[in-house]
């Protein structure tokens, strides 16, 4: 059996299963990474036109890089029936493991020179380094990490839960001194000093008892990380592998809004019911609480108009999704009312819902503008557009 190859058939077998998923998901969040990465570029800018040596400096550049040391997983895509189906195997699997191994290096790689290029110009700046220190550093980042992978991956395989912890631990902390000495000293006191704490780690991985494969452990992980990428996909789209908690049905929406009992309403209240109880509330919920943050961190008419803008736009395609619910479905042949009123009725709820959006967030976008009539023209701009965009999608 080719395990290379079979690793590659589950990585593209895994990509393949969250892809109708993924399409929302980047549809939906591409908008707002746009706008978080233009924020982050304008306030970066301004913190380093302002910041001086006084300033502790070393601290926020020492977190990131230690964010990045310690961040990223090894996906193996190894599943329960492999305890049956692959363990003859168990000999070949070094090369599936070495397969994974290889491509989560490669993607924390690419993390760690990212990460490094965004601390660059402020460590310039404070050290007044030449351009010849930048790729130095780079390449010890590289093989720090390297070696923190590498170490990961072998507390995984070992037999004593205890072992497993106590070396997390030592990893956890060498990866943060290791992080703050670089930045902090000159070389070479900046480099060997952690690369001699990381060389100690990686000599007290030898001596606890490690399986070849840990089946159990690698398969538990791979659960893990399979659900919390659902997790995430779930933010922007009710994803059926994420079983959400029963909400308490006591709290009706019918406390909060009156809906006529009459026949025109029936798929007003059931689309109200349908967005308040899935997870479409939370999504919205999140959406909300993220723009009233970002309009009450920005100062200025426009800062605060491209955020609005990109909340509300944002907020706008995510109850779009409503609609995909009760599409086709057996009981709307059997009730006694018009197909068109279907469509409309979904329209309604969703125009609804991210009118109240739209208010809510006036308020910040108010205290951010400066200008309470400013804020209102946005407002009433994003209410006519609204009313379009959920009229005719």
């Amino acid at each position: 059996m080719d395990m290379k190859a079979l690793y590659r058939r589950r990585t593209a077998g895994f990509l393949q299963e969250i892809l109708p998923y993924l399409h929302y998901a980047l549809q939906s969040a591409s908008m707002a990474a746009l706008t978080a990465l233009l924020l982050f570029s304008i306030g970066y800018h301004l913190f380093l036109q302002w910041v001086t040596p006084a300033f502790p400096w070393q601290l926020p550049a020492a977190a990131l890089m230690w964010i990045m040391l310690m961040s990223g997983k090894v996906r193996t895509y190894l599943q329960e029936a492999d305890t049956l189906f692959l363990l003859p195997q168990e000999k070949g699997m070094a090369l599936y493991l070495q397969a994974a191994l290889q491509k989560a290096l490669m993607l924390q790689l690419a993390g760690a020179i990212a990460a490094w290029l965004i601390v660059w110009p402020l460590y310039a700046k404070m050290t007044e380094a030449a351009a010849s220190r930048f790729v130095l550093l780079l390449l010890v980042w590289a093989l720090f990490k390297a070696a923190l992978v590498y170490g990961k991956w072998f507390e995984q395989q070992l037999q004593e839960p205890a072992a497993r912890r106590w070396l997390a631990l030592l990893r956890w902390a060498l990866s943060a001194f290791a992080a703050y000495v670089v930045i902090a000293f000159e070389p070479p006191y900046g480099i060997l000093l952690p690369a001699a704490g990381l060389l100690l780690y990686l000599v007290c991985l030898r001596w606890p008892r490690k399986y070849p494969v840990h089946w159990m452990q690698l398969i538990d992980l791979e659960k893990r990380h399979r659900a919390a990428v659902y997790r995430i996909l779930n933010w922007f789209i009710d994803v059926p592998q994420v079983q959400g908690k029963a909400r308490n049905t006591r709290l009706s929406i019918q406390r909060w809004v009156k809906i006529p009992f009459r026949a025109e309403s029936a798929y007003v209240y059931l689309y109200s019911i349908v967005w308040f109880r899935s997870e479409l509330f939370g999504i919205s919920l999140r959406i909300t609480v993220i723009g009233v943050l970002l309009l009450l961190s920005v100062t200025g008419t426009w800062p605060a108009a491209v955020v609005y803008i990109v909340v509300a736009l944002f907020s706008a395609l995510q109850l779009s999704d409503l609609k995909r619910y009760y599409k086709e479905h057996l009981w709307q042949r059997i009730y006694p009312l018009p197909p068109e009123l279907h469509k409309r009725s979904v329209g309604i709820v969703r125009r609804a819902v991210h009118l109240v959006i739209l208010a809510i967030l006036f308020v910040p976008a108010g205290f951010s503008m400066g200008s309470w009539l400013q804020a209102a023209g946005l407002l009433l701009l994003g209410g006519a557009a609204s009313w379009l965009y959920h009229r005719y999608r």
